[in-house]
């Protein structure tokens, strides 16, 4: 099956995300679906990078249009043609001079195609897994044995129930057959043994009643014991769930809550049947210190409070406001943006299928604080609860869209209240009634509290908000309340134990690795200036409010760009464990020390605000000294263009007589860099890579050490040391890590892009400079400190 089949029998979220893909006007969806044969057997990846074989898929294109654009005309569709001979025009228009750039476009939309495939097996898989997975010893166990056990015994109670119905029966015949022959001037000794024969029987009719009565009070107990154990595991769920949200790993499967539900709303339904059947037989026959006629509406005023509170809190959110972009994260929503959100009932009756409805609302009961902003929820509030296969009862809402109300004449509300907009809590409502056997509720589910921003600038730091919260409301409970919406007049502060955790989980829900010990105790000496104490906790303005000293940003945005960096660029090798990552000065230095010449790290920088990686290496001195060399750390800009791995691959130092030498032999503690990095290099010779131009040259990064009385000279031999870079000896090391080695250029954007430029088009004079294999020198700009005033270079090989 073709990849373009494959995405034509997606269902759900996954084909809304396909057809979101083709809102873009780049590749009408038309031409994707008739020319998908041709598409998919093309190397657009190749196409790319390599501007004459984008010509010929260019011209290509072209000619399948062509052929396309006469098999519509003969048929005379007349729309087809349209889409197909303007789809035709604009791309001659935009990518006649540059078709590598097509190239690129389609190949992005065949790789986001994969992406959402990828995506649907997963959750294809993942649903199998939870389908076969054994319940859990424990709590789970244990309900799962209390709900057959009062399925068990209301079967009993029936059977005792229609035994006392019949034997009732029995003895109103007989009762009444008395009461017609004594009118018949029967002798008084019949009639005397007649009476005490009905009265033996009323009295064992009698004592059935109160039997009866009993086991149905055990049976209540047994009820309501259960109750309280499904009401702690809808709780549990819901704590999951918060988790879940922010990245935890957790079971948020309902399809075993639901089952336990759905029986004991049946159990609840019979023995509501099964009372009101006793009480008509105690309307048809009754007597002095009959029970029939107290006891059953004792018992049903029981039975319906706890039915009506297991039916309130069966109607969940089991997918939380989630927008399809920019990422998965839930609970932050944009405004003018749509976003998806899910309800479901708990109890799968088939009577329910089809025959309820749902509203939605938001901020039903919104708190009275000045400046708190009011939104109107746009898209059909209105909608069925539909029996989903293999999901339940559940409705769900893909297109809704949030507007900020006005808050008078001429503007949107302003936020002049104490909260800021990422503090600001929102949520929305479902309502439903539910009718059946005579049971007429309204139920409401609603939502985790969420953010609601204007402009993905604030993304992140709504983020943090819904991180704060859903690890450190109250304890949860199955609706929200006014005092979680406040949550952040007062929040909490984070136990450190609690909050290592979350930054952990925001690794391991986007990679295949969270964060090991070592990283924690880097991140908790930052946060609370200790590690290991008991009492260490963080507070919620040290954490996303407050910079930290010496920068100019908050610890949040500073961890948040760096898994963002991890995600993009960084996530096989922080898989594989090859970037130790969170490394604090000391202990780097601790590590590489001891180490053999060339071992180096890879950690992320402190002081980069959107994000860096740098590696870090020992270089041992003649005279049994040692230094920690630094380069300057790469960002999102550089690794773009030029994954980690090859730069460490071909990374260049200058050293004696100029010749350069990669520095780089083995990552910490003594892995040769091949074998860890190698399956990641760029293996093939017939691609060219996107830094690389012309016959087999390469771009490498290189450091170079001037030779320089005033200077260190490693390249003499005989290291001297200025008193700005002191020599480091084994038992004393000093070193600064923010003076580190340069990459070079330091203005990426405006050095770096018009290289590229030149790199990449096809007028470049093959007789220059870079093409004769001289090396190119860019400006004194790119000098940094290694030692200080050592300037770098960039080669072409």
């Amino acid at each position: 099956m073709s990849q373009w089949d494959s995405l034509l029998n997606l269902t759900g979220p996954f084909k809304d995300h396909l057809l979101g893909l083709y809102s873009d006007p780049i590749l009408p969806v038309e031409v994707r679906q008739y020319l998908a044969p041709w598409i998919e057997s093309q190397d657009w990846k190749l196409a790319a990078r390599d501007p004459s074989l984008a010509s010929v898929h260019f011209q290509n294109l072209l000619e399948h249009l062509d052929l396309q654009y006469n098999h519509f005309s003969q048929r005379q569709e007349l729309l087809q043609v349209h889409n197909l001979r303007k789809f035709k025009y604009d791309i001659q228009q935009r990518y006649q001079e540059t078709p590598h750039h097509l190239a690129e476009q389609i190949r992005n939309i065949l790789q986001l195609e994969k992406n959402i495939l990828l995506e649907a097996q997963e959750m294809e898989n993942q649903n199998e897994q939870q389908s076969q997975v054994p319940m859990e010893i424990g709590q789970q166990y244990e309900i799962e044995q209390r709900v057959s056990k009062v399925k068990e015994r209301i079967q009993s109670v029936d059977q005792e129930v229609k035994f006392l119905e019949e034997q009732q029966e029995i003895f109103d015949f007989r009762w009444k057959t008395f009461q017609t022959e004594r009118s018949s001037n029967l002798p008084p000794e019949y009639v005397k043994k007649k009476t005490i024969e009905l009265q033996v029987q009323l009295n064992e009719l009698d004592r059935k009643r109160k039997e009866v009565l009993s086991q149905i009070k055990e049976l209540l107990g047994l009820c309501e014991t259960l109750h309280g154990f499904l009401q702690k595991e809808l709780t549990d769920w819901l704590q999951r769930q918060k988790l879940e949200c922010i990245g935890a790993g957790t079971d948020t499967c309902l399809k075993h809550l639901e089952g336990w539900i759905t029986r004991t709303v049946e159990v609840f339904f019979h023995l509501r049947r099964l009372l009101r059947l006793l009480s008509d037989l105690a309307i048809l026959l009754t007597y002095e210190g009959d029970l029939l006629k107290t006891e059953p509406e004792t018992l049903q005023c029981r039975l319906h409070e706890m039915l009506c509170s297991l039916l309130q809190i069966s109607f969940v959110v089991d997918k939380q406001p989630t927008m399809p972009y920019p990422c998965k994260r839930a609970l932050v929503l944009k405004t003018s943006q749509q976003f998806s959100v899910r309800a479901r009932l708990l109890v799968n009756l088939p009577e329910l299928q089809n025959n309820m409805k749902a509203l939605c609302t938001i901020d039903k009961n919104p708190p009275d604080n000045k400046g708190f902003r009011k939104f109107n929820l746009l898209g059909s509030s209105d909608k069925s609860i539909e029996n989903v296969q293999q999901g339940g009862l559940m409705v769900e809402y893909k297109h809704l869209m949030l507007k900020e109300q006005k808050a008078g004449v001429g503007g949107k509300g302003s936020k002049g209240g104490p909260l800021s907009v990422i503090e600001e809590l929102h949520n929305i409502t479902f309502t439903t009634k539910f009718e059946y056997e005579g049971i007429e509720l309204t139920l409401e589910a609603v939502t985790l509290p969420f953010v609601v921003i204007s402009n993905l600038i604030q993304f992140s730091g709504a983020w943090a908000s819904v991180l704060w919260f859903n690890l450190l409301s109250p304890d949860p409970k199955v609706k929200v309340s006014l005092k979680d919406v406040n949550f952040f007049s007062n929040p909490p502060a984070a136990p450190w134990s609690l909050l290592a955790n979350a930054l952990s989980w925001q690794f391991s829900c986007c990679t295949k690795r969270g964060l090991n010990k070592d990283q924690l105790q880097m991140l908790e000496k930052k946060l609370c200036g200790t590690v290991g104490e008991e009492g260490n906790a963080v507070t919620w303005t040290k954490f996303s409010k407050e910079t930290m000293p010496r920068f100019s940003f908050t610890f949040w945005v500073w961890f948040d760009t760096i898994v963002a960096l991890v995600k993009s660029h960084l996530e096989n090798i922080w898989n594989d464990g090859h970037v130790m990552g969170f490394v604090s000065r000391s202990v780097e230095d601790s590590l590489l020390k001891t180490m053999q010449q060339g071992t180096f790290l890879l950690r992320f920088s402190e002081s980069i605000r959107d994000g860096g990686i740098t590696c870090s290496w020992v270089d041992h001195q003649c005279d049994g000294s040692y230094a920690i060399r630094s380069v300057q750390p790469y960002t999102k800009k550089e690794l773009s263009h030029i994954p980690l791995t090859e730069i460490i691959r071909n990374y260049q130092l200058l050293a004696e007589e100029n010749i350069p030498e990669n520095p780089l032999k083995y990552l910490y503690p003594n892995v040769p860099k091949d074998d860890a990095f190698g399956e990641y290099y760029e293996q093939r010779s017939e691609i060219t890579l996107e830094y690389q131009k012309y016959m087999k040259r390469r771009l490498i990064i290189v450091s170079e050490r001037n030779i320089d009385d005033s200077q260190s000279s490693i390249a003499s031999g005989t290291p001297q040391h200025s008193a700005e870079t002191p020599q480091h000896s084994a038992e004393t090391p000093q070193y600064d890590p923010d003076t580190p080695l340069s990459y070079p250029f330091q203005d990426f954007d405006a050095l770096g892009t018009e290289l590229v430029n030149q790199l990449f088009s096809s007028s470049l004079d093959p007789q220059n400079n870079i093409a004769a294999g001289r090396a190119q020198y860019f400006p004194e700009a790119a000098v940094h400190n290694y030692p200080p005033g050592t300037p770098h270079k960039r080669f072409w090989q």
